[in-house]
């Protein structure tokens, strides 16, 4: 009687891991990944957050002169005419929004970029219209 109780008590163990494992399993699966929050204060972090995401096509300095810079007409970020002649685009939320849900050829980066980076992106695209003399 001894060992029949052992063993019940053993099999319940082993369902009871079991189960404990396929809940976590099953959790686990069901909980979006989580964005990277990585804060962006400084000017060499959200440099790489840039050079990471926009430069391929923006060009390090913000000239748009890549070869994808010059396949989807990318923007020369440091002219200031350009600047002008866009002010209907180039609001902080107006920018936000291009980078959140892209436009044209350029993509979305909503899903990749936490609101945060996005909000730093802008802020440092912005620093380069002045930068042309």
């Amino acid at each position: 009687m001894k060992q029949t109780v052992l063993r019940l008590v053993l099999i319940c163990l082993v369902l009871l891991a079991s189960a404990l494992f396929l809940l976590d399993l099953t959790v686990s699966r069901a909980t979006p990944p989580q964005r990277r929050s990585v804060a962006r204060s400084s000017g060499t972090q959200v440099g790489d957050l840039f050079r990471n995401n926009c430069a391929r096509c923006h060009g390090a300095d913000g000239g748009g002169d890549t070869p994808l810079g010059h396949t989807y007409n990318a923007p020369d970020f440091t002219d200031p005419d350009w600047w002008r002649k866009h002010s209907d685009i180039t609001s902080t939320g107006s920018l936000v929004s291009i980078v959140t849900h892209g436009k044209g050829g350029m993509p979305a980066f909503g899903r990749k970029l936490t609101r945060s980076e996005i909000r730093h992106l802008v802020d440092y695209v912005r620093r380069f219209r002045n930068q042309k003399s």
